[in-house]
């Protein structure tokens, strides 16, 4: 199956969804047929979707390579599934892929849950990071040590539906001790830039 059912969810309903092309580093065939067709669905896709957590295979396997390559070259948004810690797409990932794919826009999904001053650090030290808010918003004061460490412009709001409710998500960032020009910023004036 693919991509296909992304594919035909946001050609049914373009004025709500985008998604993102995901590979499995698993089936190499897969990713080239994959690779070779986002061009063909360029409206769809934003950008390319990696879960080295689900695969069990880190971010500098053989199999990510290409991924990462065709990214790059593209200047492409890359989410990325990253949590502290972890051997396959933690901080030590981050620290050996950031610096070999400069051009692409690498978006840590979950920030590298629990490991704060190693995601302020990443973000501070290249510019092509940045920082998803899905998970962070379960610990209260992430928010606030990102916008203080002068990241408000390198944070995207995410909610991972169905996994956490939105109205969490939504609710963790209105509390949150930042400014409302802040929560414009991470709630949708990154993302549109």
């Amino acid at each position: 199956v693919g991509n296909r059912c992304a594919v035909e969810a946001v050609r049914r309903f373009p004025d709500r969804f985008r998604a993102y092309l995901a590979v499995n580093p698993l089936y190499p065939d897969l990713i080239a047929r994959d690779l070779a067709r986002f061009d063909e669905h360029r409206d769809v896709f934003v950008g390319i979707k990696v879960l080295a957590g689900y695969h069990g295979l880190p971010w500098d396997a053989p199999g990510y390579e290409p991924t990462w390559k065709f990214a790059d070259e593209r200047g492409l948004l890359v989410l990325a599934h990253t949590w502290g810690g972890s051997a396959v797409d933690g901080q030590a990932m981050v620290r050996k892929i950031a610096p070999r794919y400069t051009r692409l826009k690498l978006l840590m999904g979950h920030s590298l849950h629990g490991a704060w001053d190693e995601a302020v650090a990443l973000a501070k030290e290249h510019p092509h990071l940045y920082l998803e808010l899905t998970a962070v918003l379960d610990d209260r004061g992430v928010v606030e040590r990102f916008v203080q460490a002068g990241l408000v412009r390198k944070m995207l709001f995410g909610t991972d539906l169905p996994w956490f409710d939105p109205h969490h998500g939504i609710g963790a960032l209105l509390s949150a001790d930042i400014t409302d020009e802040d929560r414009h910023d991470i709630l949708h004036r990154n993302a549109e830039a």
